[in-house]
């Protein structure tokens, strides 16, 4: 089995790194039609091994381990290297693996899970494939549905801002700052959702958001989902030290 490029089962998210896509994805994530992106938890919810409370379990042992200001931001340990490449080969010496699917090229290390969410035979999990580069292509999973966020810069730069200084001195690193981008450009398709990042200062608008998502890609569990997406909302404000009210302040 190959992977399926053009599959309508995935949702392509397209934001710069810092900008709080994880957030989104993990709370839709939390309905039983779509998975979490890793590998194993993928696996494991096809397999009927990974239920709500399971998830929720996992969205809190991760977010203790993590905050902005530390020297590392793990996004949950979900992405997308984790979920279409296999744990157990991705540091071999082939060639990368995400430059390939980026590129719509199959890759011997893209894993069985992925191939099958992307395949005929999988006719309800949903996944999701992060991009961030500021111009998304028209042929990259052209029957994906497509999340666009905007006005990120504030919310890229605040979180930058707190990264430790030490990590400038590297000689490798950049900050994420430095090549962000406000809106970015969709060559010859329309997003099917334009994701705010500034509802992020507001709660209200925040759930507001989500639960239109849930609607627009018929996502069963809203309602379950809702009170702890709350409790997610608020940890992952304070690991980031955002300024929030429901009036919206600004960042």
């Amino acid at each position: 089995m190959k992977f399926n490029f053009n599959t309508k089962n995935i949702i392509l998210f397209h934001y710069p790194s810092y900008t709080g896509g994880n957030f989104v994805k993990t709370s839709l994530g939390l309905s039983d039609d779509m998975i979490f992106q890793h590998q194993d938890l993928a696996q494991k919810q096809i397999d009927g091994n990974f239920s709500f409370e399971d998830k929720k379990e996992y969205i809190l042992q991760a977010l203790n381990q993590e905050d902005i200001t530390n020297d590392y931001w793990g996004d949950l340990g979900l992405g997308c290297s984790q979920l279409f490449v296999s744990e157990s080969v991705s540091e071999t010496n082939d060639s990368d693996p995400m430059a390939d699917v980026r590129t719509s090229k199959q890759h011997t290390l893209i894993t069985d899970t992925v191939k099958f969410l992307s395949s005929e035979q999988n006719d309800r999990l949903l996944f999701s494939f992060n991009y961030h580069q500021s111009h998304l292509p028209v042929d990259l999973f052209p029957n994906a549905k497509i999340i666009a966020f905007n006005n990120n810069l504030k919310m890229v730069n605040h979180r930058c801002s707190l990264i430790p200084n030490d990590k400038a001195d590297r000689v490798w690193y950049r900050r994420p700052s430095d090549y962000a981008w406000d809106e970015g450009i969709i060559e010859e398709r329309v997003p099917d959702f334009t994701w705010n990042t500034e509802w992020f200062s507001d709660i209200t608008a925040t759930l507001n958001g989500i639960k239109e998502l849930y609607r627009l890609f018929n996502l069963d569990g809203w309602e379950r989902a809702e009170p702890f997406i709350k409790e997610y909302y608020y940890i992952w404000c304070e690991k980031n030290h955002l300024p929030i009210s429901t009036k919206g302040i600004q960042i």
